[in-house]
């Protein structure tokens, strides 16, 4: 075992990549790096007790592919390798799927590797990054504008995906390959700087080693990975405080935005990420801006406003609660009214929204006391010509009480006054007469139709379940 075996080893066990009996499938393109790998873990089997078995993808990309294809199954063949051949038109897949052929090629390239894995027994895939490619990320995340966790960059374990040769620099690979004499293909387009990655590989990464300091890449990779624990820090610190502030309200995300800005801007930037990983599934397209366009709308006192995220997401701020969700999941289609009919026996009716109510007509004695429950009202009957459960419509007015004289307002005015969220409004179901609103639930009864002297027969409406709008 040389040096460079001796270095992979000792990073293996330190991550815990690897256990006794795992079938490794080794993602293996023929280049450098991959080369490097399948060699390391192959010497490395008997000591690690794993078996290999080699995945090439042929991407239908480069005129000369097969060449790469040909050469690793040869190199399999060689070492008695299991090899496996993938062939896939990238470019038909991305422009189906409209992503960029980077893109495509990786989803390709992972769903051979799983699907190999289905087809063997338990273990892990490997891939071949190394220190360079952590430098290469680090840089490519910072000057896109990504937090701490992308400042992280790459990490040596991440799910069933390990990457054994994060230890070692390009440089040391190509020189561990010439011991070995081994040779590999060059892909062309890996020389081209028409993605953003190959530019930094190809002309930032060198200058800085040339210009600044040889070293450079280790550096950074060093860098990545103190950002790496003290990402896995705080994300403790936020997930602690995420199960003690966020509240789940069907498929929404709620918090209280005072709570939220108690906490320190680090905790509160991953609050944010994490509301949208577990509502999304990934974090990969959420930028600084993102980040910050949340924390603004928490940081605004007072009213209503919202920000559109990635992956459909919405988060608003309703007064001093904010609400994360997936657009389309606060649609509900509701029916536009639900007429009210009422007798001396009590009737259920349900309420979008609200729930269930018990309605009840009966007649009126004075010595009965009135309630005062939000949600259990008594009207006069007898002023009501045709009392509906509806939505809010132009042109509604509310009668309010004001030192025994009534005084109408429009019910838009009412509920701006009375700081009914502008997202609720639309969804909070009244009890009207026309376009007199006699009752909001949970907020108001007109005083039109409060019960009197005169009154001879009461209309009691009950919401049973309290209602979910609070009054």
């Amino acid at each position: 075992m040389n040096g460079f075996e001796n270095k992979v080893l000792n990073f293996i066990k330190k991550n815990e990549m690897t256990k006794p009996g795992d079938m490794i499938v080794v993602g293996f393109s023929g280049g450098a790096d991959s080369t490097a790998l399948l060699t390391v873990l192959w010497e490395l089997r008997a000591l690690l007790k794993i078996s290999i078995t080699a995945v090439h993808v042929e991407h239908g990309i480069r005129k000369d592919s097969m060449n790469d294809a040909d050469f690793a199954g040869d190199f399999c063949k060689e070492r008695g390798i299991d090899f496996v051949l993938v062939r896939e038109d990238v470019p038909a897949i991305a422009a189906a799927e409209h992503l960029t052929e980077e893109e495509a090629g990786r989803k390709v390239r992972y769903s051979a590797f799983e699907k190999a894995l289905e087809e063997r027994d338990e273990g892990r895939i490997a891939v071949a990054h190394h220190e360079n490619d952590v430098a290469e990320t680090l840089l490519f995340n910072l000057v896109r504008g990504s937090s701490l966790h992308g400042g992280a960059a790459i990490r040596p374990v991440r799910d069933n995906i390990i990457r054994p040769l994060l230890c070692v620099s390009r440089a040391q690979i190509e020189e561990y390959l010439s011991e070995k004499g081994l040779s590999y293909c060059t892909d062309s387009t890996n020389l081209e700087n028409i993605h953003h990655r190959n530019i930094i590989r190809n002309k930032v990464l060198p200058l800085l080693e040339k210009e600044l300091n040889p070293a450079a890449a280790e550096h950074l990779a060093r860098a990545a990975e103190d950002f790496r624990q003290a990402d896995i820090f705080v994300r403790q610190v936020a997930d602690e405080v995420y199960d003690r502030i966020v509240k789940a309200d069907g498929e929404k995300l709620l918090f209280d935005r005072r709570e939220f800005l108690g906490q320190p801007k680090i905790i509160r930037k991953n609050l944010v990420l994490k509301c949208i990983e577990n509502l999304s599934g990934s974090v990969k397209d959420i930028s600084f801006a993102h980040i910050s366009a949340v924390l603004s709308l928490a940081e605004t006192e007072g009213g209503c406003g919202s920000a559109d995220l990635p992956y459909g997401i919405i988060a608003r701020r309703v007064y001093d609660r904010i609400e994360i969700f997936s657009r389309g999941k606060d649609i509900e289609t509701l029916p536009e009214e639900i007429p009210i009919e009422a007798g001396f026996e009590e009737t259920e009716i349900e309420i979008p929204v609200l729930g269930k109510a018990g309605i009840q007509v009966f007649p009126y004695k004075n010595q009965i006391n009135i309630p005062t429950d939000a949600y259990t009202k008594w009207f006069d009957y007898d002023r009501i010509q045709s009392a509906v459960f509806r939505t809010r419509r132009p042109g509604d007015v509310i009668a309010i009480e004001q030192e025994g004289e009534l005084h109408y307002k429009p019910l838009t005015k009412f509920m701006t006054d009375a700081r009914i969220p502008v997202y609720d409004r639309d969804r909070l179901y009244i009890l009207a007469d026309g376009d007199q609103v006699i009752w909001i639930p949970g907020y108001r009864m007109s005083g039109a139709y409060k019960v009197s002297k005169t009154t001879r027969n009461i209309l009691a409406v009950n919401i049973i379940d309290g209602g979910n709008f609070n009054g």
